[in-house]
Parts: structure tokens; C-alpha cells; sequence
């Protein structure tokens, strides 16, 4: 088993709530999983990221593929599949910050060369930035829209955007947190394109 004491005490206290867990008779095969698995698949995060947050991004985004799939999607090596989608999502995410390196100091050059208009011009360029936002949120998928539109623009708390649409609201956080990702990408691609 991996060494915990190795982990921050953020993830060690996940790895612990494990123990205390109630879930549902039809998942606890999930739950079984993580406690067997969670450390090894924590520790193999934390070498691939370094970061505690996008460790837990990471792991949420696995456990959250784990029950999408179900038992009987995730094949004969339950363990092999969970560690397989944990170092994916960890991938997803050096990626991400790969295209963001990439792509900020364009958004930073383009933003720099703009003139900065006194008065009236600055409020034409903040509904110009405002619709640039509402058609990137309108190109975003169903789900990753919703989340957006009730936790920053109707600003619920996560717990009442997850009773709205059905969802947990560790999902809920997950979906705002690949919109935000995915609407950095499509303004940048807009105004660099």
C-alpha cells in the first residue's frame, strides 16, 4: 500500500472519510474500490500533479467516471480501471495547463494592445466582452451550461444548483470547473483567432 503520511493532510482526511462513509447497498463496490485503491491511486496523482487541488479535480473526475460506468462497466479489473481513468484525468489536466501556458500570453498581448477608452468607450467594450461570454456559454455542452448559468449567474450555492439539476454537488463543481476551462479556451480562441 502506498505511504499516506506522505500525502497532505487534505487528501490523508479524504482517504479517512472513506472509512466513515454511508453510501447505497448498489455502491458499495465504489466504496470498496476506493478504500482499497485510494491511497496507491492518490499517491500516483500527487507525483503526476504536485497540486492538491488538481489532485482532488482529478480524483473526483475518476470516482465520478466510476459510477457513470457502474459495476458492470468497469470490466473484470475494477482496480486497474480506476488507477487507467485517474492517471487520464491527471493527463487531462497537464494538458490543460499546457494549452493555458500556450495560450494566455496571446490573451495578455491582445488585451495590452487594445486602447483603453475613457468614458463611454469602456462601457462599449464591457457589453462587447459580455456578449463575447454569453455565446461562449451558449457554444458550452447542456450540462456544463447549466452549471454555469445557476452558480455564477444565479448565484446558487453548489448544493442548490445539485438539488436543480439532479447531481451531486462534488459533479456540480466538476462541471463548472471543465466550463470555466472550456470558456477560457473558446474567448481565447476568439480573440486570438
Amino acid at each position: 500500500m502506498a505511504r499516506v503520511a506522505a500525502l497532505p493532510l487534505e487528501l490523508r482526511s479524504l482517504l479517512a472519510s472513506l472509512t466513515s462513509a454511508e453510501v447505497a447497498e448498489s455502491q458499495q463496490w465504489i466504496l470498496r474500490l476506493l478504500r482499497g485503491q485510494g491511497a496507491a491511486v492518490l499517491t500516483a496523482l500527487w507525483r503526476m500533479l504536485g497540486s492538491e487541488a488538481d489532485v482532488l479535480d482529478a480524483y473526483q473526475t475518476a470516482v465520478c467516471r466510476l459510477t457513470a460506468r457502474g459495476q458492470q462497466g468497469v470490466g473484470a479489473n475494477p482496480a486497474g480501471y480506476f488507477y487507467r481513468i485517474a492517471v487520464n484525468a491527471a493527463i487531462e489536466t497537464v494538458r490543460t495547463r499546457q494549452r493555458q501556458k500556450a495560450h494566455w500570453p496571446r490573451l495578455v498581448e491582445s488585451r495590452a494592445s487594445l486602447p483603453s477608452p475613457p468614458g463611454v468607450m469602456a462601457v462599449c467594450d464591457e457589453r462587447e466582452a459580455l456578449e463575447r461570454m454569453r455565446l461562449a456559454i451558449s457554444e458550452l455542452p447542456r450540462h456544463l451550461r447549466e452549471v454555469v448559468i445557476l452558480r455564477d449567474l444565479g448565484q446558487m450555492q453548489y448544493a442548490e444548483v445539485a438539488r436543480c439539476l439532479g447531481i451531486t454537488a462534488g459533479t456540480a463543481r466538476l462541471y463548472r470547473r471543465q466550463a470555466v476551462i472550456r470558456l477560457a479556451e473558446l474567448i481565447g480562441e476568439e480573440v486570438t483567432g
